[in-house]
């Protein structure tokens, strides 16, 4: 167990440097953890929490959020496809460049 003193100083503690990100927006969800390996269904886990800071207090909330993730991030790919469209259409303009700078040389 770590003393509650040292966390600050551990500045490659990857807990202190998620937190240290500043947010552009009100509502915003801060990774803290991640779960390696598969959880079992009717298998009952215990969460121990400690609310050291009080977020009501300026009119914030806070919340546990159990999200499921691929290999790049959050399982919402419409990101992925339109970086895909973008190069395929991109090779496409290449490919009409080169063909037609071989063709009127």
């Amino acid at each position: 167990m770590k003393k509650s003193g040292s966390y600050w100083l551990n500045v490659e503690d990857e807990h202190l440097m998620v937190w240290y990100q500043m947010e552009s927006l009100k509502d915003f969800r801060k990774l803290y953890g991640k779960v390696d390996g598969n959880l079992k269904k009717g298998k009952e886990y215990v969460i121990s929490l400690q609310n050291k800071y009080d977020a009501e207090s300026i009119g914030n909330e806070k919340s546990i959020v159990f999200a499921e993730t691929g290999t790049f991030g959050g399982k919402n790919f419409v990101l992925a496809y339109f970086f895909g469209v973008g190069a395929a259409i991109s090779f496409l303009v290449l490919l009409f460049f080169i063909v037609g700078y071989f063709l009127f040389i």
